[in-house]
């Protein structure tokens, strides 16, 4: 009988917790599913104004277009690179189209996607899942399983930018290979796969800095791994690409030159005092020392964010969208300042973003 008394009293306290309870998990629900929508938004709303975008260029999707007509070249035995490219200086616009600015080894990664529309369609779906994925990821880092309640508020900012409207509009890889810097923060310094980043050299060259961003302990061997990958890439694609597209590239590579007519780019700022040439080969040895730098920095956003700068310091023309793995690097600050504000470091607002937030904390 005495225990009667004790159950009926818990009872109330025990009902009330399950309310709040079950508020917390609505409510957790109910950001989850805005910070979705968000996302999908956002994401709807830049395909539809790359769409519209498209109506009045001339070709359109020009940068997919671009790898699909090198890709079309290829297969039909005619030559990679435009001749201009060949033959002395030239400027990127006046090959858009008619020639190719990457290794003749990409050609085989792009092959899946170099037919209109299925091609086009799986191309820009790929780039923008990888971005997007790896946002997340880096989100998910920071804050655990809370990341997915701040996605569509970091995301916002970033599909919305011009950047990345002009880079979908063009169907430029840029895209999808600042996805892969973002999934690198997300594994962490040292373990990003050498197979991840021997893709990505193969894709674009500047990009293969991403093996610094490592351990003094491991670069070796992460770069000798990666570097055997590409190098197995490249034999096995020879017998289609042929050895007269490399030596074709090589002359491509050297005969670039800068328009400095995109944006401020470091050739471009060195190229009054050091001429064509030099400005060129002091950008990528500032971009090799950033990323030498990087490994023996002890800070991991400090390190990344020198692997960031390296990938962009070499080109020679600064187009907004190729500047992605910078803002990549500003969703990783965002994602670290949400967690340190949670964990209330920040004082009374971290704790109302803590209890916002959180199924765990009390009412």
């Amino acid at each position: 009988m005495a225990s009667g008394p004790i159950q009926g009293a818990q009872a109330p306290a025990t009902r009330g917790d399950n309310g709040r309870h079950a508020r917390r998990i609505l409510r957790r629900r109910l950001l989850v599913a805005i910070s979705l929508a968000l996302t999908a938004l956002a994401l709807a709303l830049a395909m539809a104004l790359a769409i519209g975008a498209n109506e009045t260029h001339s070709p359109p999707w020009i940068d997919w277009t671009t790898y699909a007509d090198a890709l079309h070249r290829l297969v039909n035995g005619g030559p990679i690179y435009d001749s201009r490219q060949i033959t002395g200086p030239y400027t990127l616009p006046e090959i858009t189209t008619t020639g190719y600015v990457y290794a003749p080894a990409s050609l085989l990664l792009f092959a899946p996607f170099g037919s209109q529309p299925i091609g086009l369609a799986a191309w820009l779906t790929l780039n923008v899942a990888i971005l997007v994925s790896g946002l997340y990821a880096i989100l998910r880092r920071e804050l655990g399983d809370d990341g997915i309640l701040f996605l569509g508020i970091a995301i916002l900012p970033v599909v919305l930018w011009i950047g990345f409207l002009n880079g979908l509009t063009a169907g430029n890889v840029t895209i999808g290979l600042s996805g892969v810097l973002a999934w690198a923060w997300a594994a962490g310094r040292g373990r990003t796969s050498p197979a991840a980043i021997a893709l990505i050299g193969v894709a674009k060259m500047f990009p293969a800095v991403l093996v610094c961003w490592t351990t003094p302990s491991r670069l070796i061997r992460s770069a000798f791994t990666a570097g055997l990958i590409t190098g197995a890439w490249i034999l096995i694609t020879l017998p289609m690409v042929g050895l007269n597209s490399w030596a074709d590239f090589i002359r491509a590579m050297g005969n670039a030159q800068p328009t400095c007519s995109w944006g401020t780019s470091v050739p471009c700022l060195l190229q009054p005092a050091l001429g064509v040439s030099l400005a060129k080969l002091a950008a990528i040895l500032l971009a090799g020392a950033l990323g030498l730098g990087a490994v023996f920095v002890r800070s991991d956003l400090l390190a990344f964010t020198m692997i960031a700068l390296a990938w962009t310091v070499p080109l020679p023309d600064v187009i907004d969208y190729s500047l992605l793995p910078l803002v990549v690097v500003g969703v990783v600050v965002f994602a670290i300042a949400v967690r340190r504000l949670r964990s209330r470091e920040f004082g009374i607002a971290g704790v109302a973003l803590g209890r916002l937030t959180s199924v765990r904390g009390r009412d």
